[in-house]
């Protein structure tokens, strides 16, 4: 399975240059033939990102740097400041430092550049462990931290402790396109778990502690479209 595609998209989630809505329209193109629901989901981020590259790096900062909405450092999605994220990082450093992976003034477990790593593991046990156990999971708790609830309480608890809240001048929301196009690809060339209950639940807003359980027997997703809610999460697959 080739899997250069990630190599493709994960420039996405780099910080925007002057070329990012160029690069953007090219990845929609390139993944149409393969992923075409993914490609919609690029073209429909396109209708909405602003064409001024100012306005487009303060829509990044504000969803993923300053008083983000989520993080991209999927490590700290799923364990916060936990000691096993310090593990993580241990090892996806040296997995990235074993394929001559640069990481660009970015952590190990940025999104980037673990999407970067994907194309480049001859492991194969160890790629799909990657993707089913932490990347998948890590993009889906980001998902989540776009829906109402969730930007509401964002916005509540930014007023209350910084007393101010940077509002930009570009609408936020949009960048969940750009998760849910990841998502149908990942789902499309791994066996993505299905969880009996949600995963443990330590994003921005997580309190309660859930141990990861693994359903057995899931069958394979790439058979099908995959749906989301109203809110932009997975439901499952259409028909």
């Amino acid at each position: 399975m080739k899997l250069n595609q990630y190599q493709l998209i994960s420039t996405l989630f780099d910080y925007p240059d002057s070329k990012y809505r160029e690069t953007m329209q090219l990845v929609a193109d390139k993944l149409k033939p393969i992923y075409p629901l993914a490609s919609v989901e690029l073209e429909e981020l396109l209708k909405l990102l602003p064409t001024n590259l100012y306005k487009i790096q303060e829509l990044y900062t504000k969803s993923f740097e300053v008083q983000a909405v989520t993080s991209l450092e999927i490590g700290y999605v799923l364990y916060g400041d936990d000691y096993t994220r310090g593990e993580v990082l241990a090892n996806l450093s040296a997995e990235h430092k074993a394929v001559g992976n640069e990481l660009g003034g970015e952590l190990a477990d940025h999104l980037a550049n673990v999407l970067r790593l994907i194309p480049k593991l001859k492991d194969k046990e160890l790629l799909n462990d990657l993707v089913t156990l932490m990347v998948a999971p890590a993009v889906e708790n980001m998902m989540k931290e776009y829906s109402t609830t969730s930007m509401k309480q964002k916005e509540k608890f930014y007023k209350k402790q910084y007393k101010t809240l940077i509002v930009p001048s570009v609408p936020l929301g949009m960048y969940l396109h750009l998760f849910k196009a990841l998502y149908i690809m990942l789902d499309s060339d791994f066996e993505l778990i299905k969880e009996n209950r949600p995963f443990e639940d330590v994003s921005f807003f997580g309190f309660l502690k859930n141990e990861l359980e693994v359903e057995e027997g899931k069958k394979s997703s790439n058979s099908c479209s995959m749906k989301f809610d109203s809110n932009g999460m997975p439901m499952g697959c259409g028909i």
